[in-house]
């Protein structure tokens, strides 16, 4: 009898330990590692508070197309006390604070945070209990977001590239870059040739992963100034175009065009 009574306490202990560990699967208590939401989805866990404040960390990719991003979080319990206790910010790069979670009108246990904005960037998501020995339950969700994004298309290839006269197109970016390529053919004459490129969004963020380089025919570098990339054709031959987009999931339509 008594092995029986170990052996259902052993069982109950372990199930305890996997739904304790499936909880902090979910928590992240450190800001320079949160959790990454990467489309719409829901989260539940729960944070035990501390007069210091205890946190649990999140981040969204935000595609910078203006689109509206809800945030909210269910708190339980969901009193005057714990409202006021807990809860949630949204800060974007360098600190900035997007929003803190305002309670819902329609809804007491909830708060909220709406945001658009043109510029892409990683938001981060602070849950935070400042409530001693209370453990709040959070139900935190995300809406807004892009879905899961397919399966990436074959990256295009310089042999692949077209003769260039006026450009046009929209490239879907990726962290491992895609490329649209085009093709230039020079005498060698030393004419000057300047490629001028537009594109949307357009801003100092979109800059720093979407443009364009120019190679050469003996494998010069010509990487774009500002929205303007200038060479001379000294060298005789085939001058390459690499359009590029280093924005993982954000789409960027572009006009490249040559002054006469």
């Amino acid at each position: 009898m008594h092995k029986k009574s170990l052996i259902v306490v052993l069982c109950i202990l372990v199930l305890a330990l996997a739904w304790i560990g499936d909880i902090e699967a979910d928590v992240s208590h450190d800001p320079a590692a949160p959790i990454p939401i990467p489309y719409d989805q829901a989260l539940d866990f729960a944070l035990l508070g501390n007069g210091a404040g205890s946190f649990a960390f999140y981040s969204i990719e935000y595609p910078g197309d203006g689109r509206v991003i809800t945030i909210q979080l269910d708190l339980a319990p969901g009193d005057p006390v714990a409202m006021m206790g807990a809860g949630f910010h949204v800060y974007g790069p360098y600190g900035y604070l997007i929003g803190t979670g305002a309670q819902d009108i329609d809804k007491l246990d909830r708060k909220v945070v709406l945001w658009s904005d043109y510029n892409p960037a990683r938001w981060l998501i602070q849950v935070y209990n400042y409530l001693p020995g209370t453990t709040v339950n959070f139900h935190l969700e995300v809406r807004g977001l892009p879905g899961p994004q397919p399966t990436r298309a074959p990256v295009m290839l310089p042999a692949e590239a077209t003769t260039f006269s006026l450009a046009s197109g929209s490239l879907l970016g990726d962290r491992g870059g895609n490329y649209h390529y085009y093709k230039l053919d020079c005498s060698g004459s030393g004419a000057q040739v300047v490629l001028y490129l537009f594109n949307t969004p357009d801003n100092h963020l979109v800059s720093e992963g979407f443009g364009v380089n120019v190679y050469g025919p003996d494998g010069t570098h010509y990487p774009i100034d500002a929205h303007y990339v200038r060479f001379k054709c000294h060298v005789p031959g085939t001058y390459l175009i690499q359009v590029y987009n280093y924005l993982h999931a954000i789409n960027v339509s572009y006009v490249l065009v040559r002054e006469q």
